[in-house]
């Protein structure tokens, strides 16, 4: 832990005077054995000590921040600081909860130490990871609580689509037509391939529109066997069938009721259940198995797919009066590779989760961050989650290119380039599926035609022509004048 010195004005520590003793060696080694965070600010606001627990919690580190205003602090932390005043308000005793990046509560709480005549002089900010405190009151105890620490394949550390809003117009379209389509009651339903964020995106619209009382009910429509499908979805009364629960039991559409029922995988619905589901989705009642009556169930409904719905529609696998009434509003999840400006921005939201979970903190080399960005993803933002799970996992402090997996380390990932074609009657270049030898060209002419499909790939994958420049390279201007030359005739 390191110190910025505090001039007292006073000549020498005493009993009235003890704040002058930050700059004993002894003193930072104590704070750093220190299960909370602490964070020693000065009366000017400048941030005076900071020790490793609280290094850890707000993922900074204390070289960045020793003799910074608070406000650096703040600002470069992966805290939500609601109360971004903190020390420069009244001083008086404040705690609140604020949370990390990858969901877990944190205690903030001031203390304010002041000199004999009354004046604050020090400022004490303690930070307390609850899920850490939770944990070592129940092994104090002897309570059988579970392991509260989840490996990070399995934490909620899914996309952070604030961020994403800021950083893609794309995201920014689709949440705003997701958010609208469920205040006005609309049906939703999201295309796109395994992996790409579905869940998340549903989970996330949810609470745009809702409160965190409302209940959210995830149903993977592929893992409910046919014969169970009316049961579990509808639920059934007492003495329904042999084995059942002399209690009956609610259906999953019931305990939506309220809030949001995610339908995920609904192209895997055999087609006999679509027919009980369609009834549901037609006047919004639920009768149960065994019951006389039904009940009405107000809830929002969104369902996602990575199959080619409307196709199995054509060939007869999914009923078209399903499709008509989930397919209210339709929105299509990017694949990763088509979003490659979100990658720095998904490698540092998952590198900070894993990194709440190790230590020494783990880095990426430059290297290394380069293949990843070189890389398709094609199990995409998932693939990326367990890649960092595996870097986290196979590097000590510092990721580099041999830690990566074999398939991206050991494969050519520069940037695949198709073949140039030129069609009969058209000047510009279209992509062909392989790289065919044309001796009816001139190879100047070939050579620049490729050149061009290479600058375009680059542009697309890096997602500017900057970067694209950095990444082949060139300087910026050459990407420009390049992109400007017309194309050479055949």
């Amino acid at each position: 832990m390191k110190f910025k010195a505090i001039e007292m004005g006073a000549t020498s520590p005493s009993a009235t005077d003890p704040w002058t003793v930050l700059d004993d060696p002894g003193l930072s080694l104590i704070m750093d054995r220190m299960i909370d965070g602490i964070i020693i600010v000065d009366a000017k606001g400048i941030v005076s000590a900071i020790n490793s627990a609280a290094a850890d919690i707000t993922n900074i580190k204390p070289d960045e921040i020793i003799g910074a205003p608070m406000s650096t602090l703040t600002a470069n932390s992966t805290l939500d600081w609601q109360g971004n005043d903190l020390v420069s308000g009244t001083g008086k005793k404040r705690e609140f909860i604020t949370v990390t990046e990858d969901g877990r509560s944190i205690l903030l709480a001031l203390r304010t130490l002041r000199d004999t005549s009354g004046e604050p002089v020090l400022k004490l900010i303690f930070l307390r990871d609850l899920q850490v405190f939770d944990h070592m009151r129940r092994m104090a105890t002897g309570l059988d609580g579970g392991n509260v620490f989840k490996f990070l394949g399995d934490r909620d550390v899914g996309p952070d689509f604030e961020a994403q809003r800021r950083l893609s117009p794309e995201v920014e379209r689709m949440i705003t037509q997701g958010t609208r389509a469920l205040h006005q009651g609309a049906r939703l339903l999201l295309i796109g391939e395994s992996g790409s964020g579905k869940t998340e995106l549903t989970k996330y619209l949810h609470r745009a529109v809702g409160t965190p009382e409302e209940p959210f009910i995830h149903v993977n429509c592929g893992a409910i066997p046919e014969s169970l499908f009316e049961s579990e979805m509808f639920g059934y009364e007492k003495g329904a069938f042999t084995g059942a629960l002399q209690t009956g039991k609610r259906g999953l559409i019931e305990s939506a009721e309220g809030g949001t029922l995610f339908l995920d995988e609904i192209g895997e619905i055999p087609l006999p259940s679509q027919a009980k589901l369609l009834k549901f989705l037609e006047d919004g009642v639920v009768q149960r198995i065994g019951g006389r009556s039904g009940r009405k169930v107000n809830a929002r409904v969104v369902s996602a797919t990575n199959r080619d719905l409307w196709k199995q529609v054509t060939d007869k696998q999914f009923r078209h009066d399903l499709y008509y009434r989930l397919a209210v509003i339709t929105l299509e999840v990017a694949p990763l590779r088509h979003q490659p400006h979100l990658i720095q921005h998904l490698v540092d939201h998952f590198l900070a989760a894993a990194n709440r979970m190790r230590k020494p903190r783990l880095r990426i080399s430059d290297p290394c961050l380069e293949r990843l960005h070189a890389y398709s993803f094609p199990g995409n933002i998932r693939e990326l989650h367990n890649l960092i799970q595996h870097l986290s996992v196979a590097a000590d402090d510092t990721a580099e290119v041999e830690h990566l997996p074999p398939h991206i380390r050991d494969t050519n990932t520069d940037i695949r380039v198709p073949a140039p074609h030129v069609e009969p009657g058209r000047s510009e270049v279209t992509v062909a599926p392989s790289l065919e030898l044309d001796l009816s060209r001139p190879l100047k002419n070939q050579v620049r035609t490729f050149e061009r499909i290479l600058i375009t790939a680059a542009i697309d994958r890096f997602g500017s022509k900057r970067k694209a420049a950095k990444a082949l390279g060139v300087d910026i201007g050459t990407i420009v004048r390049k992109t400007k030359e017309a194309p050479e005739a055949s």
